[in-house]
């Protein structure tokens, strides 16, 4: 499933790749605010989104670790 997919830490390549476009959008938006450059700051905030928007046809928030319930390890008695 997502271990198969050959993304690091079990995660599948497109959830990176949806990550690292908010990532970049979110830098590229932050350095168009800072020098005051809108046509940038809006580049940003469109990668922003595409990211968003990759992150939810991907399905990421299933794929997450953190959010899926974790396998029940039974105890052996001693």
């Amino acid at each position: 499933m997502a271990g198969e997919a050959g993304g690091g830490h079990g995660v599948p390549l497109s959830v990176w790749i949806a990550t690292a476009a908010m990532m970049v959008g979110t830098v590229i938006g932050g350095i168009g605010l800072i020098e005051w450059v809108w046509p940038v700051f809006w580049t940003g905030v469109g990668l922003m989104v595409a990211g968003v928007i990759g992150a939810y046809f991907t399905h990421m928030m299933e794929v997450v670790s953190e959010y899926t319930p974790a396998p029940v390890r039974e105890i052996e008695p001693s």
